[in-house]
């Protein structure tokens, strides 16, 4: 028992405490352990590293620290050093017999102790807002240089002037550095110490007068605030507090232009019916005319220093000069200095206690750096002169040749012009400037300085001019094109009825399937568009989902449309597989419309992955087009709707709005005569509108006859105009162009890539030398294919698509001229066609078919040039004779097919091909044979299964494009095969091979050899060796050239979809700065900069050195740990930094501490739209006020999780400025534990009539209780949209009572609010008044969720009542309205006692969801204040049974939801 004894003999002495507490120590000694050091580690420990780090930065600027701070961290290690011992101790605990009791009744309770002197430690190192003083000033050398005679003459005239009756404006004026400011603050100084007036007030003017800002700087020396924004009235408050000093002073410190004192709030004496000696005014200025102009009583010249006393100046600050070389040296330097105090003492401190030999060195310095002006601006003229003007005349040259040819020029190039223009203009003058600047001009010393102050600024505007202008890759779009008729012809009143039919039919409950018909060209799919954009607009439906079917269906492709809509991926090959995973999530979405159009025959749904009997009617509805209603009714639909064609009327609109400005009588009958033939086909309106627009009446009159006579022929209209316009296409090229795209299967998209290989190959593109040239010149015919409505650009600028008609008029047009062009794509043909006369044959497309052999003796295809055969998946083998008579092939199309290998006959196309697309051939590895291909211009080997790039590949010399991308088995590239291919321009390899030796170490290609290939343009490629980011690759001036770029740098998995043609990704766990130049060259040219995981990197300026960024606009930082600024100004730079960056996105970042450190840089930041932070534990500042008042561009910002933010805006200074911010449409703020305020910060920089989202989710120090302080304040947010809050218990109301009562109607609070969110306010008892609630008249979502303390929703205020008594309020959008966890709610209004019939009218309402509201009483709909409700939904059919119902039949409607849910 004597294990026991020691624990039992304690408790005994410690009667006065409860047993129990001992008993704790004794078998809870674990736990008191773990929770000691776990409060150590994740709390101490953390905060000792922060003071710790404040205080080596105090120490590293030399401060004195607080010895209560020494002393604590002192605590801090005893205390850790003991919770090691006491785990150590803790760990070898077996068992609680053999003398191990009273150990673990010992460590229990010193553990509990210790928590109690942490708790104290992180209370005391938490109050440490100030850890060190700073570093004792030493005394300035001279302070009171104005003592000297010279200047106390001034001086005694200024306060002479001052005390003069007669005296109310007194002006002090004189070059710049003669000491104006020093000796307006002697005299302020002399007058407060014999008391001649009674208030002394000194504000700073300035170049710009910031007349709030002066306003405020009087205010508070007058110990008042001035809350008003108007500057009248502003100016009424000062004037009035003015009145009240009996005898004032004000002085205004560097006019440079008439200061209009009325407009601040002062008026000098002689102005106002009062005593005399009421308000005085004594200002400073560089220039006589500015006093003249403030009508000034009196104006004082401040001159320079006599010679005596500058010689005085400077011995003081020099110190002792014991040599008759120094004295003379002494004597000159003030001669020169012409008695200016500023020149003096930049002298004399800098030669301070300086060693003799030193002088003539530093003296040479000095005067190079007071003379820098002059130097700086030669360097401008230079550059204006030699490069911006040459520059200008280049942009001019190329503008006034596109505008000969009538193009749009950008307004961007239009913009630089009048910029170029400005700064020539401006370095004139400030030429005439230096003119006066000689030897003889007095103050030339701080002129120099100025003028130099102006060129350096100039500079930087030339540079970014000079960027600029040779950014421009084109400095026009060709002319205007009229608007598609897909934009505007459904808006006739013919068409408009249409679309509102087929909308009716989507709101219809019973309709799931609607069929939309009408024949070829009508404009079905146009109307599917619209009618897509006003469903998305009005929100109809969560998700809509268009595909387009064709008339050979390809159901991996529809599944593939549909899945990318859905933001998924489906990696399966096999139709059923894709469909099961399409399905299932289909499933997952509530109420989705899903868009096919151009049906041509019964669709399997369930073939695609679309079941509608497995999801309820509600759920998801299909809409289809289709020429034939027979299809329609085959699909099964509920509904069909046909499209008509336009009405005469309307059809005359159409041609007129798309053949443009008509001059003529005559053409206007002839067009009324032409529209008559088109029979209100949309299609064929347009089609020769677009044709004759521009044309002379000669070609109007052939028309009509050419028409008649096609479709005597047996031509349709439609074709017929097709044909037309095809025949008034001005060039050979442009003709041939159309035909090419003829080639492709129909609704197939066309990109740039694809379609430059097969024009090169028809020699379509002039003589252009690079594929630059190549696409520019493809890009000029594709608009005018647009143009003459012959050609449709797609939802974006990556690609164009041919209308189905289009195309089969162009495949009509292609068989005129027999056998010169075969397009059977897309036609399911499983066998080889036969051909009469192959020899004659040009092109042969047969794209998407189902061929599975092609024949082992061909016929001799002699003439051929254009071959494809993409798209025959199950085509496995070709024949090695295969390619033999092919003697002229230039572009071969062998993309998507199923071989393995390469046929020998490939090797016969050496002196011919130019063009080969092997991409997505995912079974072939081997590509020797390609060597033997000298003439390859374009080599697309994307997604084959390739392993290594063999030694052959360097044979092709004139390769211009090679495409690697999503090679992923590509390991091994042979040494000296990339450099090999001299005449490389694009290279894409994005998921391939990434193993670049360092020069010299290994088997694999060089990054070097990447860099010696001089002609790039594009680069897409990934490097694994971070080594490389500190690696010279050699000279890498020539990738200034690079206009497109993605370079992955790093270990990084994360796959990144560049929104912009430049991105860099960069991943390294190694030290691997600085970085090398090529590095540096991708930085300064890049659109996107994603950091992930950088490890070292401790501000972004080391992976650019310049720190300039220039083109930047996306900047992605993740997981950096180290990083504790993203930009860190060290000292002040010329330059700008990041003036292009929009998106700044920062995320797990544990040492940062704020966005910007050090001094401002100008124009930086100042296009940022979007700043999101996320788990940044240690960010306790986001940007300096200063640069928070320059982002006049932002328009949302997201916090999160960052537990040491108090505040997320930084307004000082600016309390009483004008808002700068003016397009924020988002703020998102998070688990923000420590912020305690929103408003007071926010409200000086923002404008808040403009916030469309506010979300504030568990900010628990916030110290207001209402989100919103007055009712005035909360109708600032007259467009918010969103409103969220969760997680307040300290709010009692959102919006604070007013002392008076507002007009609500006059100016409603949230009258564009859609979506309000309040959870888990546990202090709020009701939303707001009613008169609020009836003014949410765009309110679409409500939802409230455990608030214990809410007893109604809504305060009831006097409003206007029905005769009976009754009263309704409408919410008329409301669709959904969700009520949890609501323990004491009653009612949802709190009059409703008084009015037992006042009615909550919803017609929109489709979702009502209450859930543990055990207390509300009755709900306050009537039998049509729900009409579409779809969805009611409960947990406790007890409380539903006790509700009060003013009548039964609602309750009846509303139990039918019930048991259908």
């Amino acid at each position: 028992m004597d294990l026991v004894a020691p624990p039992v003999i304690d408790l005994a002495k410690s009667a006065v405490v409860p047993a129990s507490r001992h008993i704790g120590y004794l078998f809870r000694y674990k736990k008191y352990v773990n929770d000691l050091h776990s409060k150590v580690e994740e709390n101490l420990e953390i905060l000792e590293i922060d003071v710790k780090g404040r205080v080596n930065l105090a120490r590293d600027n030399g401060d004195v620290i607080h010895k209560v701070v020494e002393r604590w961290l002192e605590k801090v290690d005893e205390v850790q050093g003991r919770v090691v011992e006491l785990q150590r101790q803790t760990g070898e605990m077996k068992s609680c017999f053999k003398g191990w009791c009273f150990a673990r009744y010992r460590l229990g309770k010193e553990s509990k102790k210790k928590i109690v002197i942490v708790d104290e430690l992180l209370m005391e190192g938490k109050s440490f807002s100030i850890i060190a003083n700073p570093a004792p000033v030493p005394p300035r050398v001279v302070r009171h240089f104005d003592a000297f005679p010279s200047r106390e003459a001034t001086k005694k005239e200024v306060i002479k002037a001052l005390k003069d009756s007669n005296t109310s404006m007194v002006a002090v004026y004189g070059v710049e550095g003669v000491g104006k400011t020093t000796l307006v603050n002697e005299i302020q100084e002399e007058i407060e110490r014999l008391q001649l007036f009674g208030k002394v007030v000194l504000a700073t003017v300035s170049q710009n007068p910031d007349l709030k800002g002066i306003q405020s700087e009087i205010a508070e020396t007058l110990g008042m605030k001035i809350e008003e924004d108007a500057m009248p009235i502003r100016a009424a408050r000062l004037l009035e507090r003015l009145k009240q000093e009996k005898s004032v002073l004000l002085i205004f410190d560097d006019v440079r232009t008439r200061l209009e004192l009325a407009e601040v709030g002062i008026i000098p004496y002689r102005d106002l019916d009062v005593c005399q000696n009421t308000c005085k005014v004594l200002i400073t200025s560089r220039n006589f005319d500015v006093c003249r102009s403030m009508e000034t009583t009196k104006n004082i010249e401040v001159q320079g220093l006599s010679e005596r006393d500058s010689l005085e100046l400077f011995i003081r600050n020099v110190g002792d000069v014991d040599c008759n070389a120094l004295h003379k040296m002494s004597e000159d330097i003030v001669n020169e200095c012409e008695g200016l105090p500023f020149a003096i003492l930049t002298f004399a401190r800098a030669l301070r206690d300086k060693d003799e030999v030193v002088w003539p060195d530093i003296i040479k310095q000095i005067r190079k750096s007071l003379f820098e002006g002059m130097s700086l601006f030669d360097d401008l003229q230079s550059k204006v002169q030699n490069d911006l003007v040459r520059l200008e005349a280049d942009v001019k040259g190329k503008v006034d040749l596109a505008r000969n040819n009538g193009d749009a020029i950008h307004q961007v190039v239009e913009q630089w012009l009048d910029n170029v223009d400005k700064v020539s203009k401006e370095t004139a003058e400030l030429h005439n400037k230096a003119e006066k600047i000689n030897s003889c001009f007095k103050g030339r010393h701080s002129a120099c300085h100025r003028f130099g102050e102006e060129s350096k600024k100039k500079v930087v505007v030339v540079n970014e001019l000079l960027d600029k202008g040779r950014s421009f890759s084109s400095v026009s779009d060709p002319a205007p094109v009229p608007p598609r008729v897909a934009e505007h012809f459904d808006a006739f009143a013919s068409r408009e009825a249409t679309k509102k039919e087929v909308i009716q039919a989507l709101m219809d409950d019973k309709t799931n399937l609607v069929g939309v018909y009408g024949m070829g060209g009508i404009g079905k799919t146009t109307l599917m568009k619209e009618i897509r954009k006003q469903v998305e607009e009005t929100k109809l439906f969560d998700k809509v989902v268009f595909a387009t079917v064709s008339q050979n269906p390809d159901l991996r492709g529809i599944q593939t449309q549909i899945a990318e809509s859905l933001g998924m991926k489906i990696e399966e090959q096999s139709i059923p597989a894709r469909a099961v995973k399409l399905s299932a999530r289909l499933k997952l979405e509530k109420n989705i419309l899903l868009m096919l159009d151009d049906l041509w025959t019964r669709l399997e749904l369930t073939d695609v992955g679309i079941i509608l009997d497995e999801v309820s009617e509600y759920t998801c509805k299909i809409l289809i087009t289709s020429r034939r209603l027979d299809v329609c009714n085959s699909m099964k639909t509920t509904k069909n709707i046909g499209v008509k064609v336009l009405s005469k009327n309307d059809s005359l609109e159409l041609f007129r709005q798309e053949v443009g400005q008509v001059d003529s009588d005559a053409l206007r009958e002839m067009s009324e005569e032409i529209v008559n033939e088109c029979g209100g086909l949309p299609l064929a309106i347009v089609t020769l509108a677009r044709a004759l627009r521009k044309e002379d009446k000669g070609v109007w009159t052939d028309v009509i006859p050419q028409l008649r006579k096609s479709m005597y022929e047996g031509m349709d209209i439609v074709n017929a105009s097709i044909k037309m316009s095809y025949d008034f296409l001005k060039t050979r090229e442009t003709k041939l162009c159309f035909l090419l795209l003829g080639l492709y299967p129909e609704d197939y998209r066309v990109t740039m890539d694809i379609l430059v290989g097969y024009a090169m190959g028809e020699d379509l593109l002039g003589d252009g030398e690079t594929l630059r040239e190549a696409r520019g010149n493809l890009r000029i015919k594709l608009n005018s294919l647009v143009s003459s409505g012959l050609l449709l650009k797609g939802d974006d600028e990556g690609y164009v698509m041919m209308h189905d008609i289009v195309r089969d008029a162009a495949i009509s047009i292609a068989r005129e001229n027999r056998n010169e062009s075969i397009m059977s794509s897309g036609l399911g043909l499983q066998k080889w066609p036969k051909l009469k006369e192959a020899g004659k044959c040009l092109r042969l497309s047969l794209m998407s078919n189902d061929i599975r052999e092609v024949p082992a003796n061909t016929p001799e295809y002699s003439q051929l040039v254009t071959l494809s055969l993409a798209s025959n998946r199950s085509l496995e083998d070709i024949p090695d004779g295969f390619f033999e008579g092919m003697k002229c092939l230039a572009t071969l199309d062998l993309s998507d097919i199923g071989i393995s290998s390469l046929p020998q006959s490939l090797s016969s196309l050496n002196n011919c091909l130019r063009s080969l697309y092997l991409d997505k051939c995912i079974h072939l590895e081997d590509i020797s044979l390609i060597g033997n291909l000298k003439t390859l211009e374009i080599l697309n080997l994307k997604g084959t299964a390739i392993e290594r790039l063999p030694e052959e590949i360097s044979r092709l010399t004139n390769l211009k494009m090679l495409n690697l991308s999503r090679t992923y088995k590509l390991k091994s590239i042979a040494p000296n095969v990339i450099s090999s291919l001299s005449s490389l321009e694009e290279l894409y390899m994005r998921k391939s091979f990434s193993r670049w030796e360092i020069e010299g170490t290994g088997d694999n290609a060089s990054l070097v050899e990447v860099a010696s290939l001089t002609n790039l343009t594009s680069l897409y490629l990934k490097i694994e060796n971070t080594q490389w980011l500190s690696t010279d690759i050699g000279p890498c001036h020539h990738w200034e050239k690079l206009e497109k770029f993605y370079t992955s740098m790093g270990d990084s998995t994360t796959v990144r979809i560049a929104k912009s043609e430049r991105c860099v990704t960069l991943t390294t766990r190694s030290d691997s700065y600085p970085v090398a130049a090529w590095v540096n060259v991708l930085m300064v040219k890049t659109y996107e900069l994603y950091l992930e995981e950088c490890y070292g990197l401790k501000n972004v300026s080391e992976l650019n050195p310049m720190g300039r960024f220039y083109n930047l606009k996306t900047l992605t930082i993740y997981g950096c740990k180290e990083m504790e600024y993203v930009v860190n100004v060290e000292e002040q730079v010329e330059d700008t930094m990041l003036p292009q960056l929009e998106f700044l996105k920062l995320s797990y970042m544990e040492e940062l501490n704020a966005i910007w450190n050090g001094p401002l840089v100008e124009r930086s930041f100042e296009k940022l739209r979007v700043l999101g932070i996320r788990d940044c534990k240690n960010l306790v500042s986001i940007l300096p006020s200063r640069l928070w008042t320059r982002l006049q561009n932002l328009e949302e910002i997201k916090i999160k999780k960052c537990p040491k933010l108090e505040k997320v805006f930084e307004s000082d200074g600016f309390e009483e400025g004008p808002t700068s911010i003016f397009k924020l449409r988002s703020i998102r703020l998070y688990y923000l534990y420590s912020l305690t305020s929103i408003w007071k910060e926010a409200v000086p920089l923002i404008r808040l009539e403009n916030l469309k989202t506010l979300n504030v989710i568990y900010c628990p120090s916030l110290r207001s209780r209402y989100l919103f302080p007055s009712m005035a304040f909360a109708q600032r947010f007259q467009q918010l949209e969103e409103l969220s809050v969760r997680f307040f218990p300290q709010f009692t109301k959102l919006i604070a009572d007013e002392e008076e009562r507002i007009e609500i109607k006059s100016s409603p609070i949230f009258s564009n609010l859609k979506r309000l969110e309040i959870r888990d306010c546990h202090g709020l008892k009701y939303f707001f008044p009613i008169q609020i609630l009836q003014s949410l008249l765009q309110l679409e979502d409500l939802w409230v969720d455990d608030c214990s303390e809410m007893e109604e929703l809504f305060e009831f205020e006097e409003c206007q009542e029905k005769e009976d008594g009754s009263m309704n309020i409408r919410l008329p959008r409301l669709r959904k309205l969700q009520l949890w966890n609501l323990p004491r709610l009653w009612s949802f209004f709190s009059h409703s006692r008084r009015l037992p019939r006042l009615f909550l009218e919803c017609p929109s309402l489709e979702t009502l969801d209450i859930q543990e509201c055990p207390n509300l009483k009755r709900l306050p709909f009537g039998t049509q204040s729900t009409p579409k409700l779809k969805r009611f939904k409960i947990n406790d059919d007890e409380w539903f049974e006790r509700l009060e119902w003013d009548d039964p039949s609602v309750k009846s409607q509303l139990q039918q939801l019930l048991s259908e849910d």
